[in-house]
């Protein structure tokens, strides 16, 4: 399975775009690139709109960058959620780690 992102910067806010699949042999790598950029940006935005697919390794990849933004008091947003990710988001009590807009 294949998964691009495009990064936008608008000073202290990021918006990934996140397009493909995210599963087991992808998700660490996923990861790495979203803690890097809670780094970076008080406001990390997810967009989801192309994301298709994502594996209980991609929801762990979610999970890391909510914990570390929120050790830094910032906020990850996610937007344009498709329903089948969003049914992940609300089985798994994901819902609760978004801001979504």
């Amino acid at each position: 399975m294949s998964m691009d992102m495009n990064l936008i910067k608008r000073g202290t806010e990021g918006e990934l775009q996140l397009i493909g699949y995210i599963d087991a042999s992808n998700a660490a790598e996923v990861e790495k690139i979203i803690v890097d950029l809670v780094g970076q940006f008080d406001t990390l935005i997810l967009d989801m709109e192309k994301l298709e697919y994502v594996s209980s390794a991609g929801l762990r990849a979610f999970r890391h960058a909510f914990m570390d933004m929120r050790k830094k008091h910032g906020t990850l947003c996610a937007k344009n959620v498709s329903s089948s990710v969003m049914e992940v988001f609300e089985i798994t009590g994901f819902t609760r780690l978004f801001k979504f807009i």
